[in-house]
């Protein structure tokens, strides 16, 4: 029996993974059916061309989707890169310490896998440093870095990349690797490693420089103190750990022709040029007032008065001591500055609370003075005066910073007082850093001549 044309059709519809020889086997059935087989063979043609254009496309999307996978998994790569850049970058601007800035940045490489081991050299004196080995010095890979200032290749598993700016080499990173070979993109990227590590340390240069001449600035401006008779005096100033600025902290000491001894303690608000040049002028004021004869109330008086006529902005406290070391008579005043410690030679301790002027520069209500106070020191009496960076710090009120002043002095069983004052500094700063200027004058009145005119 012939087969039906239109029944194979239907089946064929319904059937459409047919393989290619069975498409001719419907073909050949359909080319016996006569006239209705044009019409379906010409129905069989367009679904074959339909296939053809439907496997056409799945092999484009085929195609696109693993374009789409390599895209991604590029993005993914070049995420990572800049993920791992931007650490980079954070670490060589969350320090001004060149050596903890450079073992961070060593750090993370390692610890992202980059290099399994890295000799970090740094350019110092116009020579390249080992930080880890002093003593050790480049080889020629290192070298050649130095001097081609590009990455420099020793075989496929060490590459020396030199951490420059501009001209200047500031160092050398020597990366190693155990197994994994550094690849073009590995080099690549420590480059771009090296160039921030680079402009991390000239920041870090440059804050060192920079610090180091404000330290030795502040230290010109401070005296030598000179031998006293009868008064044992010792000075101690410490700069911000933090900044590069001048502060406006300062000590002195002076001797009238009578032999009176008179201590200054002094701190300008804020840091700068400003400040400094406020510094000097107070500090030098003080001192020509106190050779003068003016008590401590009466210099800080003209002082203020001379700041107020003054075109800056900035204030000041200051606390003015005169010792007689013939009789131990002791008379201050104090502009809004932390009262003096005295400790006696039976070990009683406490401060000198009493009326005080607010800070020199501040306008004065009418008919205000500054208030003078006197004491008799007995032999041995120790006289601290000291700056508010001493005592203040970030996680602790001002109370508790002088109470551990009281503790740090009582403490001390040194007698020189060079050593009592390294004592007192070591128990209220410690190793940490401190945001604050520093200044610590410390007397004391000598028992074994005292009375002696």
């Amino acid at each position: 029996m012939t087969k039906d044309p239109g029944a194979e059709l239907g089946r064929l519809l319904r059937d459409r993974n047919l393989s290619q020889g069975a498409w001719r086997a419907v073909e050949a059935e359909l080319a016996s059916a006569g006239e209705l087989s044009e019409v379906l063979r010409a129905l069989v043609d367009v679904i074959n061309e339909r296939d053809r254009e439907l496997r056409w496309h799945q092999s484009e999307l085929e195609q696109t989707n693993a374009g789409l996978l390599a895209l991604h998994a590029e993005i993914d790569r070049q995420r990572q890169r800049t993920a791992f850049l931007d650490k980079v970058s954070r670490a060589s601007t969350t320090s001004l310490d060149r050596t903890q800035l450079l073992d961070e940045i060593a750090e993370l490489l390692q610890s992202h896998g980059f290099a399994d081991w890295i000799c970090v050299w740094t350019a110092l004196d116009h020579r390249l440093s080992c930080a880890a080995d002093p003593d050790l010095e480049p080889d020629a890979t290192t070298v050649t870095a130095v001097r081609s200032q590009r990455p420099e290749c020793e075989g496929r598993h060490r590459v020396s990349v030199p951490l420059t700016v501009g001209p200047r080499v500031l160092g050398v990173f020597d990366l190693h690797r155990e197994s994994a070979e550094f690849t073009t993109d590995d080099i690549s990227l420590a480059q771009g490693v090296a160039n921030r590590a680079a402009a991390g340390l000239r920041n870090a240069n440059e804050y060192e420089r920079e610090h180091e001449l404000a330290e030795r600035l502040q230290r010109a401006m401070l005296p030598v103190l000179g031998p006293y008779r009868d008064l044992g005096l010792v000075a101690r100033y410490l700069s911000a750990t933090s900044g590069v600025h001048v502060g406006g902290d300062w000590y002195d000491a002076v001797e009238r022709p009578d032999g009176t001894v008179v201590l200054t303690v002094g701190d300008v608000t804020g840091h700068g040029v400003d400040a400094a040049v406020v510094m000097g002028k107070l500090q030098n004021a003080l001192r020509a007032y106190a050779l003068e004869g003016h008590g401590p109330a009466t210099s800080l008086r003209l002082v203020h008065e001379m700041l107020r006529g003054s075109e800056t902005s900035l204030f000041a406290t200051a606390v003015v001591v005169e010792i007689e070391p013939g009789t131990g008579v002791m008379r201050w005043a104090s502009a809004g500055h932390p009262p003096p410690l005295l400790q006696d030679a039976s070990g009683r301790i406490g401060y000198l609370e009493a009326a005080h002027a607010p800070m020199l520069g501040i306008h004065l209500l009418p008919g205000t003075s500054i208030p003078e106070h006197e004491r008799k020191l007995s032999p041995g009496s120790a006289v601290v005066l000291y700056t508010d960076g001493l005592i203040e710090r970030r996680n602790s009120d001002l109370d508790a910073g002088m109470a551990r002043l009281v503790q740090a002095v009582r403490g001390c069983e040194q007698q020189e007082l060079d050593q009592r004052a390294e004592y007192v500094l070591r128990e209220m700063l410690g190793s940490s850093d401190h945001d604050d200027d520093v200044c610590l004058l410390m007397c004391a009145w000598a028992q074994a001549t005292a009375g002696v005119s």
